[in-house]
């Protein structure tokens, strides 16, 4: 009885042994399309998310020219030059990041109109921006060419319209009004910049989407498009 017994355990051992050298020999002659071999996507400075699962659309709004397949990891690299890549389609969202995008704090009035014309032409369009070591940020929602909700802060306030949102009293933010400037901000109000500064991913993901949130298994799919836009 004991024999059958070991007998038994050496069936299944040598079946075990064969199963495992096959499974290995699949994924060494696999192509390696898997979301394991990506690299974790970092937050980028400023982003849009737009409502849309339209690439075409999207790429001739922002007049993207030379357009290139990009991996999601060089689209998210690039960091100078005046290039955008564009993201396939993910949860009925298109992202936009790239140098190009305008920096809230550089030029307010060419973000307002870079996001508003935008709007116009591609309807539901958002755009996020944050700088960590200076504690800037900024969000805003569009429709169709209108501002529904935009906040942006850098060393003072340069824009607040429309009503803070449920998403945000969630998020327990605190917006400055017009005219106040960090120098006028006490303890409290400066721990608040730091809260909202960190609070812009968790934003984009209540409203759209966090980039650097998503999983690697829907980055895997395939690529987005890099090209240029003209200098403005």
């Amino acid at each position: 009885m004991f024999g059958l017994f070991l007998g038994i355990l050496l069936v299944a051992g040598i079946f075990w042994v064969l199963s495992r050298r096959e499974v290995g020999q699949v994924r060494r002659h696999s192509p390696r399309s898997s979301w394991e071999a990506l690299p974790e996507l970092s937050l980028p400075g400023q982003w849009l998310a737009i409502r849309s699962g339209n690439v075409t659309a999207v790429q001739q709004s922002l007049g993207l020219a030379n357009p290139q397949q990009c991996s999601w990891a060089e689209g998210f690299s690039v960091s100078n030059g005046q290039r955008l890549f564009i993201a396939p389609p993910v949860q009925g969202w298109i992202l936009v990041v790239g140098p190009a995008l305008p920096v809230p704090e550089d030029d307010i009035d060419r973000c307002f109109h870079f996001i508003t014309q935008l709007s116009r032409k591609l309807g539901h369009v958002q755009f996020f921006s944050r700088n960590r070591a200076l504690e800037h940020h900024a969000w805003v929602r569009a429709q169709t060419g209108r501002i529904e909700r935009a906040y942006a802060w850098a060393g003072e306030t340069l824009w607040n319209q429309g009503a803070l949102t449920d998403d945000e009293v969630a998020l327990d933010t605190r917006c400055q009004p017009y005219g106040q400037s960090v120098l006028e901000l006490d303890y409290r109000d400066l721990d608040r910049l730091t809260i909202n500064t960190e609070n812009v991913p968790r934003l984009a993901a209540r409203w759209s989407l966090d980039p650097a949130s998503l999983p690697g298994s829907l980055l895997a799919v395939e690529p987005g498009i890099s090209g240029e836009i003209a200098a403005t």
